[in-house]
């Protein structure tokens, strides 16, 4: 049986409700078995980590949160299972402040340290109570659903700790680096366009 918790916050400015997700794709898919699958923690900290996805499974919780796309599309209760990411964090004693998370495809998502420490954080292995579909990101999904979803990473394989924020791939396009969506932070310079995606409807 795997703890629940429950992200309620009230609604953001500028959302609209949605049925479905929008899936947004930058790069290729890998093909990865879960059992093979490694989170790696690195860059400025005390212990570098390797976890096996498997380890990671035998301590999960159920997530419950709206996901808020930077678009402007949310969905309002989204259930995740999997494992909170601030323990992980936390054994390999981090110095810096910053970090980039990244997926196993190559794209990155530059985020404040303290969002990735917070309790609602989690490397996500199933989705709405199936195991999690490869257009979602399996076999690992990093869920900040306290931020703009782009910054949930698909295939989710390492967090690089950094003592200076360093922008990921929407970053150079500026988009920003802490994209709060009730401060509605989506953009840190402009209004960029999203290049290269390709977009479907789940």
């Amino acid at each position: 049986m795997c703890k629940e918790i429950r992200l309620d916050l009230p609604w953001p400015p500028n959302q609209t409700r949605a049925r479905r997700f929008v899936v947004y794709d930058v790069f290729d898919p890998p093909d990865i078995p879960p059992e093979k699958h490694v989170i790696r923690i690195y860059g400025a900290v005390e212990k570098p980590l390797e976890v096996p996805l498997t380890k990671l499974m035998e301590n999960c919780v159920e997530l419950v949160a709206p996901f808020h796309c930077v678009t402007g599309w949310s969905i309002e209760s989204v259930r995740w299972r999997g494992a909170p990411l601030k323990p992980l964090l936390e054994e390999a004693r981090p110095y810096g402040q910053y970090a980039l998370a990244w997926g196993a495809d190559g794209y990155s998502a530059s985020l404040p340290l303290d969002a990735l420490m917070e309790e609602t954080t989690i490397v996500a292995w199933a989705l709405n109570g199936e195991p999690l579909p490869k257009k979602h990101g399996a076999p690992a999904r990093l869920v900040v659903p306290t931020r703009y979803a782009w910054k949930s990473v698909k295939y989710f394989a390492a967090v690089e700790v950094l003592t200076e924020p360093v922008p990921g791939y929407w970053e150079m396009q500026g988009y920003s680096l802490n994209a709060d969506p009730w401060r509605e932070e989506r953009f840190d310079f402009g209004r960029p366009v999203m290049r290269g995606r390709r977009v479907s409807i789940s």
